[in-house]
């Protein structure tokens, strides 16, 4: 019982998506924070939570302006909607599953990691276990938070760090970005003045470039996809930050690396939630991604 305290309950319907929301702000601490990840307003969210407060007849968060902390009732409700949400998405899975089909992961990879590394330890990880059903995505980093959360993805292949302590965390590899530009451009002064192109890739090489390239710059495109930003550089001269496993593709397009740019490199990780049930699997797609240099 989450409260001794009998309400009475009109609408005794039970959505989902309000232990989902609960589940998000259990998870980020913060209203607003829990609706950018859900894409809904934070009134949205407050009234969500009111809703659930109202059906077990018990405040579920003790609210601060920076702190927002799970009453006891609410601690008492997380393992129930845990296990709610996960039974449903079982079942989603066990009757999507085709009779007689094989085990099933799915993996986000994260906006900018896929290419001919990525692909070939797929490639080998699908003749080693034949009957396993692959489903993977290339997904934003602003979404792959939310999508892990609510368990539809089974892990996620990412780069930099995660601090959120319902995830495991397993390093798996290296990202190694390179400044690579056009025919005629030779020099980092050149590819910041030309044409260059800023695609995003996250805070850690926001902070890297404003340290070791430029504190300031005045790029011709700006963006967060990895397709945008090399047809960029392939249908006009410019510059860009890209993986260095792009560099034999690149080079026989008359694109290289320029050699006085500083490069960055960063951790790719494997993330999955630390009570799932894939674990047998997720063990094998771990194994098969170590090592990973993109």
């Amino acid at each position: 019982m989450l409260s001794s305290t009998k309400v009475t309950v009109h609408n005794p319907a039970m959505d989902t998506e309000l232990l989902r929301t609960f589940l998000e702000v259990k998870a980020t601490r913060h209203f607003g924070h829990a609706a950018d990840n859900l894409y809904i307003t934070q009134a949205a969210v407050s009234a969500r939570i009111k809703q659930l407060e109202i059906y077990f007849g018990a405040p579920l968060f003790v609210r601060d302006r920076h702190n927002i902390q799970l009453t006891p009732q609410g601690e008492q409700l997380v393992p129930h909607a845990e296990a709610i949400l996960m039974s449903i998405l079982a079942a989603r899975q066990d009757v999507a599953r085709r009779e007689g089909a094989g085990p099933r992961l799915s993996i986000a990879i994260r906006d900018g990691l896929w290419g001919s590394p990525l692909e070939q330890r797929f490639k080998q990880l699908r003749h080693e276990q034949s009957d396993l059903n692959l489903q993977i995505q290339n997904v934003a980093g602003n979404t792959i938070n939310k999508k892990l959360r609510d368990r539809s993805l089974d892990a996620a292949v990412v780069f930099g760090s995660s601090s959120a302590p319902e995830w495991e965390s397993v390093p798996i590899g290296e990202l190694t970005l390179k400044l690579f530009a056009s025919h005629g451009i030779a020099s980092l002064d050149e590819a910041l003045a030309r044409q260059y192109v800023d695609l995003d890739w996250g805070g850690g090489f926001a902070r890297f470039h404003v340290r070791h390239v430029a504190k300031q710059w005045m790029p011709s495109l700006q963006t967060n996809s990895l397709t945008v930003a090399v047809s960029a550089l392939q249908e006009a001269a410019g510059a860009c930050f890209l993986p260095q496993s792009w560099t034999e593709v690149l080079g026989g397009q008359g694109i290289h690396v320029v050699p006085d740019a500083p490069q960055f490199s960063s951790p790719i990780q494997l993330l999955y939630h630390e009570q799932t049930r894939q674990a047998e699997l997720v063990g094998v797609l771990r194994r098969s991604l170590a090592n990973l240099s993109v």
